[in-house]
């Protein structure tokens, strides 16, 4: 075998073996864990239906929690780990679910091992790209150690449930930022989702 082969094949096997050890790596935190939580913020539904495909996919093991019905402590005490996850929304991420990565920093940053965020942005151009990335830099920002995964999912906006102030926020953002059309869309993705969850055990 020439050289530059060998050279090449050994990068291969050592980038294989890479993933590989960083696949395993998750699988073994959530083999070790006791409890595995999924937190979730959501404001009008879509956050909550991603978190409950997410779970599927990780299996019976993890319980989901809504984080406006949790008791910051009591939950620290009883998981190992945690998958965290928020709609955004022009006012950011959850602000209940920013308080806890906020308030207890220390205890949380190192037993959250994938986090995600459910928005409108499809990321389909460098513009969208930057806007989800952006949207993770604020929702991670109180963690000084980030989780090794994360994902963004589609969202669901549907005029007719928003509150007041939100439709009136909305209507100006999309006439006046996005220069389109205020319509009500879906575009959730339940499989995605699922496959989410999936490969945190594989």
């Amino acid at each position: 075998m020439q050289r530059r082969d060998f050279l090449l094949t050994l990068g291969i096997t050592l980038v294989s073996a890479s993933a590989f050890s960083f696949g395993q790596s998750i699988q073994a935190k959530i083999k070790r864990s006791e409890k595995i939580a999924l937190i979730y913020g959501s404001r009008y539904g879509a956050t909550k239906e991603t978190a409950k495909w997410i779970a599927q996919g990780v299996g019976s093991s993890v319980d989901v929690l809504n984080i406006e019905n949790i008791d910051f402590e009591e939950t620290l005490k009883k998981y190992d780990t945690f998958i965290i996850g928020s709609g955004i929304w022009i006012d950011g991420a959850h602000k209940r679910l920013m308080e806890l990565l906020s308030t207890h920093t220390e205890e949380m940053q190192t037993k959250i091992i994938a986090s995600f965020i459910v928005c409108g942005t499809k990321g389909e151009d460098e513009a969208g790209k930057a806007r989800i990335e952006g949207y993770f830099q604020r929702f991670h920002k109180p963690l000084t150690v980030k989780p090794e995964i994360h994902r963004h999912f589609g969202g669901r906006m549907v005029i007719e449930k928003l509150s007041e102030k939100d439709r009136k926020l909305l209507d100006n953002f999309y006439n006046n930022i996005l220069k389109k059309e205020f319509v009500s869309w879906d575009r959730t993705q339940p499989k995605e989702a699922e496959k989410f969850g999936t490969t945190l055990l594989t």
